[in-house]
């Protein structure tokens, strides 16, 4: 039996986890309260789970903290300071919505023209997380972006269904921003907006020895035209220059080293040397 390729088994992932969080609530409406929450906050079992950004902003805004809220969100970093942004890639529901609306965007514009861009993303997210701080230590308000959590909306949207009744606003907001994606083509908001991504990226940099895309000139096969490890990245990244900005951009989903299997394997996962 043949073994399925890693990006069938990221996409079993991806696909298992969104259905999770529909069938979470779904239990939690019958009593079953084993595992609960949504992606800003989530208990499974006794062991706490929290957005990092979510919790960073309960920090700023009262002292002190709950202790289970600091290791909740201090679980997702060390994951990210070990293994890069697997989050985004391997567990986000958005991302994987994106990423599906992105393949179909391909097939449906197939004549529009692949253009790489590296780096500058993080310093939108960067600005955007900086005013979101400023605003709630500032001003004493809420955790503004906690509201700019898409993984969070799709997860508070079917606990709104199955707990109160009815749908949430962010289901339209869902659908009208992967519509714009459709229509730019681009992953706009993982790519360029996404304020959780943030701090997973930060932690990720302070670890040289990561586990990261790493490029072998020597084996590439690649002649002319556009690479497939190119065409196989759905942020537009070239991975064969992934050092400096661009590798901030990584999320470490594996898409290029499928494709590069049959171009000489110049592309595989290793400790970032």
């Amino acid at each position: 039996m043949k073994r399925p390729s890693l990006k069938t088994t990221r996409r079993l992932v991806q696909a298992l986890l969104a259905l999770a969080f529909i069938l979470i609530p779904y239990l939690n409406a019958r009593g079953v309260n084993l595992v609960h929450g949504n992606f800003l906050a989530f208990d499974l079992a006794g062991l706490p789970l929290a957005d990092p950004l979510a919790a960073l902003q309960v920090v700023v805004h009262n002292w002190p903290v709950p202790t289970r809220l600091l290791v909740g969100g201090l679980i997702p970093l060390a994951l990210a300071f070990f293994l890069g942004t697997v989050f985004c890639s391997w567990a986000c529901p958005f991302g994987l919505m994106s990423e599906l609306v992105q393949g179909l965007g391909r097939r449906v514009f197939s004549g529009r023209g692949r253009r790489v861009r590296m780096g500058r993303g993080l310093v939108g997210k960067a600005y955007l997380v900086g005013l979101g701080l400023l605003a709630v230590a500032g001003l004493s308000l809420p955790p503004l972006l906690n509201q700019l959590s898409l993984p969070g909306w799709y997860s508070r949207l079917f606990q709104i269904w199955f707990l109160q009744g009815y749908w949430s606003w962010a289901a339209w907001g869902l659908l009208g921003i992967l519509l714009l994606e459709l229509a730019a083509g681009r992953r706009l908001w993982c790519r360029y907006l996404c304020p959780q991504s943030l701090l997973l990226t930060l932690a990720q940099t302070l670890n040289p020895a990561r586990l990261a895309v790493n490029f072998d000139a020597r084996r590439c096969h690649c002649q002319g035209g556009v690479s497939a490890c190119i065409q196989a990245c759905s942020l537009d990244l070239n991975p064969k220059a992934l050092r400096g900005r661009g590798e901030s951009e990584c999320n470490n989903c594996g898409d290029c080293v499928v494709a590069c299997r049959d171009q000489g394997r110049a592309l595989g996962f290793a400790r970032r040397r």
